[in-house]
């Protein structure tokens, strides 16, 4: 293996994707997949075995939570370039991402060629900023204000185990109103149902 070939750790629970992703990458001259995992718990002792350039994360694994994991790596193991995945298109979960200080971030519905353009990118980058392509930017920037105060207050009684009945009561509001809300909490959270949103809340700190 040459001395200039990039180490890479693949960390993605989904074996499918993995070995896709593994295979583009080994494509390009210059990259190595040198390590796989499939969990979160898994990350920190293969670090500490082995060293890697560039580490690519799923954002949303099992094993731990993937913004202290990755907060943790980038202080650790500064020289070591993190690129974070997801399957959400929420502007909150992008905006974790890069305050989590990820070198790179990318939704997995991204080209391949987008993804191999990032990943150049960051390798040959010094900046200090988080490289997001500009449709993931202006996801980022609506969600400053994402969620509306109306929005907040229903997510903390859903988060409360209340039916839709007994918050449109306690709102004075229609229970089709209530239900739009949760349809509209859920689509910025980048889930399909209650369970995935309260686990989505529980993960952002959001209560």
């Amino acid at each position: 293996m040459s001395a200039n070939t990039i180490r890479i750790l693949l960390v993605d629970d989904h074996a499918l994707f993995r070995q896709g992703l593994k295979f583009l990458l080994q494509t390009q001259i210059g990259y190595e997949v040198v390590a796989e995992l499939g969990s979160l718990d898994q990350v920190l002792p293969c670090l500490q075995e082995q060293s890697f350039d560039l580490m690519i994360l799923d954002y949303h694994m099992p094993g731990g939570e993937s913004s202290a994991v990755l907060s943790y790596c980038k202080q650790r193991y500064p020289e070591m370039k993190v690129l974070a995945l997801t399957g959400a298109n929420s502007g909150i979960i992008f905006k974790q991402m890069r305050d989590a200080k990820a070198d790179g971030v990318m939704q997995k519905e991204a080209s391949p060629e987008e993804l191999l353009h990032c990943l150049q990118q960051i390798l040959r980058g010094h900046s200090s900023e988080t490289i997001v392509s500009d449709a993931v930017q202006e996801q980022i920037d609506a969600s400053e204000t994402d969620l509306t105060p109306r929005e907040l207050q229903i997510m903390a009684l859903i988060y409360q185990g209340r039916a839709t009945a007994e918050i449109a009561e306690q709102l004075s509001l229609s229970a089709k109103t209530v239900d739009k809300h949760r349809e509209n909490l859920m689509r910025k959270l980048g889930v399909n149902n209650v369970v995935q949103l309260i686990h989505r809340v529980q993960e952002l700190k959001l209560i």
